[in-house]
């Protein structure tokens, strides 16, 4: 089972499965969040280089501020962007 997470970092917030080790945050299925006047979304990548939705990032954790739980919201919106099955309107 998923455990799907908000995590801060000195450099940017991140959403995804995320799993502590020792001296690392591995975060599967990560998106980093981004924000603009009209609102926040997911960014395409996890830094301006990578590439578009990474399979997995691993984050050093002296580089943590903090892991919280997701708003129900937020997550929801992570699911949508996340799945492999595709919605039909």
């Amino acid at each position: 089972m998923a455990n799907i997470k908000t995590v801060v970092t000195t450099y940017a917030e991140f959403i995804g499965d995320c799993n502590e080790g020792a001296d690392t945050v591995v975060i599967k299925k990560p998106r980093m969040v981004i924000q603009s006047e009209k609102g926040f979304g997911f960014a395409k990548g996890v830094c301006v280089t990578s590439v578009s939705e990474p399979e997995e990032v691993t984050i050093q954790k002296a580089n943590v501020v903090m892991i919280v739980d997701t708003n129900p919201e937020v997550l929801k919106a992570y699911e949508e962007a996340t799945s492999i099955i595709q919605q039909v309107n």
